[in-house]
């Protein structure tokens, strides 16, 4: 990398290099945007992919008590139990 005494400032440039300079940061900007929106939307699917796999492992009761809902947990299993559906 160059020196910064080596690198003229953008005021110094012509006009029309101002214009190339400027498209090129502003072309970079999008590029780094683009980029940083797909690596979010990436991380999101396997956030959702990951509960919706424990959503489907773990039963309600289960999860109700991992989010610190104990009473829902109850409600729920004693649902079940007047189903039939556990001991």
């Amino acid at each position: 990398m160059s020196d910064a005494g080596d690198v003229p400032s953008l005021a110094d440039l012509p006009t029309t290099a101002q214009r190339v300079a400027l498209a090129y940061y502003e072309a970079g900007l999008d590029h780094g945007y683009a980029l940083g929106y797909r690596a979010a939307q990436a991380q999101q699917e396997r956030a959702w992919a990951a509960f919706a796999q424990l959503a489907r492992a773990a039963p309600y009761d289960e999860l109700c008590e991992r989010r610190g809902e104990p009473a829902r947990a109850e409600r729920a299993r004693d649902l079940m139990r007047r189903r039939g559906l556990l001991p």
